[in-house]
């Protein structure tokens, strides 16, 4: 009985939030599904720690709750905790694009100086110098080296002693951080998956971004979508053979 009533209790605010767009129902929408947020925001938050907490992903999560909420339409016959799922996800990612301490033309320099210097390995069999790699690139030296210095330190995280990052005695050791695409890299990718994708249902392109694009195990997938791990494999490879179907005879030529 409790159940039920808890079903028609959010049912009733949804049809009030409907008729009204009152911010006090969308606030009480909002309060109820917080749970989803601090789920999928723990389930990533596991492949991220230590550079970022569950709490600082709930906190980004919250403003595509808040979005969907806003923006979902019943009249499409997509569940809100799928639909949701999508808007949460979204919003986590581009608060991790935000905090990238390099920015557009930091992740630039770095492409363009791995790319220099792989070609002067290949025409002189010798890894560049500073100075070569600064006049293969038109740069001053001095410019060179402090952007090398940032994109370096953008790729390292500092080891703390203790659990309080206020203390002031740390450990000067430097733990290598997992390289994350750059902002061209990721609008491909993106664009790419909007390709892929296009026409599949929302719970199927969940799957696919969650898999392919946030690196989240079939469990822990299941987990964020609420159903078992053999169901999600189970669709993972429907999905898979679906679009194997639809660009059997697609030429294309793109890399993820």
């Amino acid at each position: 009985m409790k159940r039920n009533s808890a079903k028609e209790t959010i049912a009733d605010t949804w049809r009030q939030y409907r008729l009204t767009r009152s911010v006090d129902a969308r606030n009480r929408l909002v309060e109820h599904y917080m749970p989803l947020v601090h789920k999928i925001a723990e389930i990533m938050a596991r492949r991220l720690w230590p550079r970022v907490s569950a709490d600082e992903l709930a906190s980004a999560g919250y403003d595509g709750l808040i979005a969907a909420v806003s923006a979902f339409d019943p009249g499409r016959n997509v569940k809100f905790e799928t639909y949701c799922r999508q808007r949460i996800l979204g919003a986590i990612r581009d608060w991790q694009r935000e905090i990238d301490p390099l920015g557009r033309s930091g992740r630039n320099f770095e492409r363009t100086m791995n790319l220099t210097e792989e070609r002067f390995h290949a025409e002189s069999g010798n890894k560049p110098t500073s100075d070569e790699l600064a006049k293969g690139m038109g740069l001053p030296v001095s410019r060179f080296l402090k952007m090398r210095t940032s994109v370096a330190a953008s790729h390292a995280v500092p080891l703390e002693c203790g659990s309080d990052r206020s203390d002031d005695s740390r450990v000067g050791a430097l733990v290598p951080v997992d390289p994350r695409p750059g902002p061209d890299q990721q609008t491909e990718r993106e664009l790419i998956r909007e390709w892929l994708t296009r026409g599949l249902k929302e719970q199927d392109r969940l799957i696919l971004t969650l898999y392919y694009y946030e690196n989240l195990t079939m469990a822990s997938i299941g987990q964020v979508l609420g159903v078992s791990e053999s169901r999600v494999c189970q669709r993972h490879a429907e999905i898979v053979d679906q679009l194997r179907t639809r660009f059997a005879n697609v030429a294309c030529d793109l890399v993820a």
